[in-house]
């Protein structure tokens, strides 16, 4: 489990790159647009008066249920272990045992703690 003020501060980087991202986004175009030099570096300015916190670079995605930050998988906002953990204790319709057998054209393979499991992308709400 992640110390609470980690995850704090990670939900204060997305509370200001959602505040920021308009004026970030079109800041971004201008430079773009606009042929001066003297006004490009302008507007380079005011991008950089705004606080780096709110970049989207400095985000990073963290596991819903423990809050660490590496092996998440985006689909479903968990870290590798707790989802491995949640498809063997069959908390996730759909997933199975993955197997040469399951190779259909409508499966997501994801290869978790060298066990393979497969994603149905239209469940049949059975665990194997």
């Amino acid at each position: 489990m992640a110390r609470k003020s980690v995850i704090q501060r990670e939900k204060k980087r997305q509370k200001l790159e959602q505040k920021y991202h308009l004026i970030r986004r079109s800041s971004k175009k201008e430079i773009s647009k606009v042929p001066s030099l003297s006004d490009k570096w302008e507007i380079h300015g005011k991008l950089e008066s705004l606080p780096r916190n709110s970049a989207p670079i400095r985000l990073h995605r963290r596991c819903f249920s423990t809050g660490r930050p590496r092996a998440n998988y985006r689909d479903f906002g968990l870290s590798g272990h707790i989802l491995r953990e949640m498809v063997h204790a069959c908390f996730l319709p759909g997933a199975t045992r993955s197997s040469w057998a399951d190779s259909g054209n409508r499966t997501r393979v994801f290869s978790l703690a060298k066990r393979n499991f497969t994603i149905r992308l239209y469940p049949h709400f059975h665990c194997t």
